[in-house]
C-alpha cells in the first residue's frame, strides 16, 4: 500500500489506522484516522470502527473499512470477517 500511497506510512513504531471508503474509485477514497502506540489497541479500535460502519452500509462490499498498518506497510487488520 505505501508504494502506491506513501503518504499513509506511520511513524515508526506507530500502528496507523487507515479509512477506506469502498464505494468510491479505488486510491480516492482513503485517509488517515490515528496513529497508535499499541498494536493489539489499534487493531482492536479498527475492527469496531468497521464493524460499526457496516451497520450503515447497504451491503457488505460498498461499507467503510478501517485498516491497521505498521511502519513496513503490513497489513495488521481490521477486518471484521477475518479472525
Amino acid at each position: 500500500m505505501f508504494r502506491e500511497f506513501p503518504e499513509l506510512k506511520p511513524p515508526k513504531g506507530k500502528f496507523r489506522i487507515i479509512g477506506i471508503e469502498k464505494f468510491e474509485i479505488p486510491g480516492e477514497a482513503h485517509w488517515i484516522v490515528e496513529d497508535l502506540d499499541n498494536r493489539e489497541e489499534a487493531v482492536k479500535k479498527a475492527r469496531e470502527m468497521t464493524k460499526n460502519a457496516s451497520k450503515d452500509a447497504a451491503h457488505p462490499s460498498v461499507a467503510t473499512v478501517f485498516y491497521v498498518y505498521d511502519e513496513n506497510g503490513e497489513y495488521l487488520g481490521g477486518d471484521i470477517h477475518s479472525k
